[in-house]
């Protein structure tokens, strides 16, 4: 056994109730902060640096008479810890130089029933407001010092910390939270009165919608946004993230249900509705916001991602008093453009030839062109079925010359959100990943700019190293995602500045 005793790690003096324990905290590396972890089971004490090495680990070694160390990429970490009550502080010493560092034991996970007690919009002494809220059983928060989204992590009574090094304490008795930064200084934050949370089903032809409308901790009327789903069917749920954060910043935000998905109902479905008629059915639900009793007809906007960005673009180009529009990882081109553009990138993810990936645009490539023609030619299924043993989860038409549903010749042709950039006259915001394998950043953006009108005001923003979902490797909402919106809304004048 690669450990006979449990190793006398963090400096203690036995080790049998670390056993099942799990210390985070942070050390300087390079040229910032890196998350750092340590899991203590029966065998073993685990290191892992999970945003700079994903799920990679490092055995935590040690003796008696000295440290402990461990081995990252055959270079040496010395930790000198000494545990505490409530934390292990001490040193690392790493190419010959120490830092301090402070570990915190992390707590279980609270139950569900206590999440809601500390959920909520926190404003501190210069108006910057702060989200928390539950998801999946944990808390997690929209943070305007960090500009990130982070869970919060139990390290005692009503205490938490998070990945930004920053401590979090809740006065239960004030509904404050008392935070303390990594360089010592303090703040308060006062929960805001609840944000409330309505229901509506919404009439629209053959549909009845399903939304949320999520209201700012305010009774004043207010601006607002409409948020529109991206493509597919993952749920509404999906988009309440940017919904809460538009509510807490003072929007007024409706999230909804497509035609035919989630608990919306009717005989319609999204699936079957061209992008004409979403624009139509978007533009009625754009109608039905402006007219909410809290709502400042004349400071309403729509934010999409993906489909959504691109039906976005659509509707600033056709409501001449949209007050602005956000879309994020948008396609501005062709549909049939932007799925070229998808199928090379992910079987090259595969790992298959660029012969074999020329080869397969090439293939869906005239596979669409028999959708437009309403003629599928049997030799371009012929060339399909050469591949379909080539790789198990290659992504190929189906076998079949059947004109499919979806997606349709117009969707396919139309290229409206390019032709109709000339008719926006409201400030555009746009947000890329910048290695987004889904849709071409480069190229939209560069369509964007060749045909938006020069007198429009716009801002266009890429994040590092984020993907089509604004993710990091490290699974992270890209820095400043959140942030960028509510910068970019006081700057045209739909929020007030903080003081």
């Amino acid at each position: 056994m690669r450990f006979i005793f449990l190793l006398y790690v963090l400096g203690m003096l036995t080790s049998t109730s670390l056993v099942g324990q799990t210390y985070v905290g942070e050390v300087f590396y390079r040229s910032g902060y890196e998350y750092l972890k340590i899991v203590v089971t029966d065998t073993s004490a685990l290191v892992s640096l999970p945003y700079l090495d994903g799920r990679a680990s490092y055995p935590l070694l040690g003796q008696r008479s000295g440290g402990d160390y461990f081995l990252r990429k055959g270079q040496r970490w010395d930790l000198d810890l000494d545990k505490k009550t409530t934390n292990c502080a001490g040193t690392l010493l790493l190419k010959g130089q120490r830092q301090s560092v402070t570990l915190w034991k992390q707590q279980p996970p609270l139950e569900e029933s206590a999440l809601p007690t500390y959920e909520g919009v926190f404003q501190d002494s210069t108006g910057q407001r702060t989200v928390i809220y539950a998801e999946n059983g944990y808390l997690h928060m929209m943070s305007p010092y960090s500009e990130r989204t982070m869970s919060l992590k139990p390290i005692g009574e009503h205490r938490f910390w998070t990945v930004s090094g920053v401590v979090w304490e809740f006065l239960p008795s004030d509904t404050v939270f008392q935070i303390e930064f990594r360089n010592g200084s303090r703040r308060s934050l006062q929960r805001l009165p609840k944000s409330n949370v309505e229901e509506h089903w919404i009439p629209y032809q053959q549909d009845t919608l399903y939304a949320k409308v999520f209201y700012p901790p305010t009774t004043r009327q207010s601006p607002a946004c409409l948020v529109l789903p991206g493509g597919g069917s993952v749920g509404m749920k999906n988009y309440e993230y940017e919904a809460r954060y538009f509510a807490a910043q003072g929007l007024v935000a409706m999230v909804f249900d497509k035609s035919g998905n989630g608990l919306s109902k009717g005989n319609g479905d999204f699936r079957r509705q061209t992008f004409t008629e979403k624009l139509d059915q978007y533009t009625a639900l754009y109608r039905y916001v402006q007219q909410l009793p809290q709502v400042d007809a004349q400071r309403v906007g729509v934010h999409g991602p993906s489909e959504g960005g691109r039906l976005a673009l659509m509707m600033a180009g056709t409501i001449p008093e949209m007050a602005f529009a956000n879309a994020t990882a948008a396609p501005i081109m062709t549909m049939r453009e932007g799925q070229l553009y998808a199928v090379a990138h992910y079987h090259r993810q595969l790992g298959l030839s660029e012969g074999a990936i020329n080869d397969i645009v090439s293939l869906w490539n005239d596979y669409y062109e028999g959708i437009i023609e309403e003629d599928i030619p049997e030799t371009v299924i012929e060339r399909a079925n050469r591949f379909r043993n080539l790789h198990e989860r290659m992504f190929l038409p189906p076998n079949s010359t059947q004109v499919p549903a979806s997606p349709s010749a117009e969707d396919l042709k139309n290229n409206t959100v390019v032709t109709h950039l000339s008719q926006i006259n409201c400030p555009v915001f746009l947000q890329y990943g910048e290695n987004d394998e889904r849709v071409h950043a480069s190229a939209s953006i560069r369509n964007f700019k060749q045909h938006i009108a020069p007198n429009v005001l716009y801002r266009i923003e890429e994040y590092p190293r984020a993907n089509h979902s604004f993710m990091t490797p490290e699974f992270e909402i890209s820095h400043g995602y959140l942030d960028d919106k509510l910068v970019w809304l006081q700057q045209i004048g739909i929020l007030k500045q903080s003081p």
